[in-house]
C-alpha cells in the first residue's frame, strides 16, 4: 500500500470522525437543528464528494486498468539511465533485457542493449550479435524490421567503419520494403554513405601522397 493512499484512508476516517462527533452533539437537539445539521453535511458531503472522492476514485481505476505497464517499463527505463550514469552498463542492460521480456515485440530495448555495447562497453560485435539476433527471431513488422536493419546498418559504418556491410544492409531495406519510407530513407543513407566513403578515400590518398613527397630525395 502506497503512501498516497494511506493518507486518504486516513482523511477519510478523519472526516467520519468529525462527522459523528458533530452529531453527537446535535442529536439532541430538536427537528429543525437537526434538518439544518443534515442540509450542512448534505452539501459540504457533496462538494468533498466530487472534488476529491470522485477524482480519487478515477485515478485509481485509470492506473489499475490502463497504466501499470507503462509504469514498469518507465520504472526500468529509469533504473537503466540511473545505472549507465554511474558507469553500471551491466546493470543498465540488465533492466533493458527485463523490458524485453516484459514486452517482446518491443525492439526499443534491444537496440538500447546495442547501443551500450558499442558506445559504452566498445564491442560493436557484441552490438551486432544482438540486433541480429533480435531480426532473426522473428517475422517482424515491417517498421520494427526497418528499425533494427538501420541500426546494423549504423554500427558497420560509426563504430567498425565498414562501409560495405553498412551498404549492403541498407541495400536489404531498399529490396525488402520498396516504395516505403523506409526504402527512401536507406536510399538517402546509401548517398550519405558514399559520400563519406569518398571523403575518406581522398583523405587516404593526399596522406599517402604528402608522405611519398616527403620520402623523396632532394636533387
Amino acid at each position: 500500500m502506497n503512501r498516497e493512499l494511506i493518507i486518504r484512508l486516513c482523511l477519510a476516517v478523519l472526516a467520519i470522525l468529525i462527522v459523528m462527533l458533530l452529531w453527537n452533539a446535535v442529536k439532541g437537539a430538536d427537528d429543525g437543528m437537526k434538518l439544518v445539521f443534515v442540509i450542512v453535511m448534505g452539501v459540504i458531503g457533496g462538494i468533498l464528494m466530487v472534488k476529491f472522492v470522485i477524482p480519487w476514485i478515477g485515478d485509481a481505476f485509470g492506473e489499475a486498468v490502463f497504466s501499470s505497464g507503462e509504469k514498469v517499463e518507465q520504472d526500468e527505463m529509469t533504473k537503466a539511465a540511473a545505472c549507465i550514469s554511474q558507469g553500471d552498463y551491466a546493470g543498465a542492460i540488465s533492466h533493458y533485457e527485463k523490458m524485453l521480456d516484459d514486452k517482446p515485440d518491443d525492439p526499443f530495448p534491444v537496440a538500447e542493449i546495442a547501443k551500450i555495447h558499442a558506445e559504452r562497453l566498445h564491442d560493436p560485435h557484441a552490438a551486432l550479435r544482438a540486433l541480429e539476433e533480435h531480426l532473426q527471431s522473428k517475422d517482424w513488422p515491417v517498421d520494427d524490421a526497418a528499425f533494427l536493419m538501420f541500426r546494423i546498418a549504423d554500427v558497420h559504418l560509426t563504430h567498425l567503419h565498414d562501409f560495405e556491410t553498412a551498404h549492403d544492409m541498407l541495400e536489404q531495406v531498399v529490396g525488402n520494403f520498396p516504395n516505403t519510407r523506409h526504402s527512401a530513407n536507406a536510399h538517402h543513407k546509401i548517398s550519405e554513405l558514399e559520400q563519406a566513403q569518398y571523403k575518406l578515400i581522398m583523405e587516404q590518398r593526399g596522406k599517402a601522397q604528402a608522405a611519398d613527397d616527403g620520402s623523396a630525395p632532394v636533387a
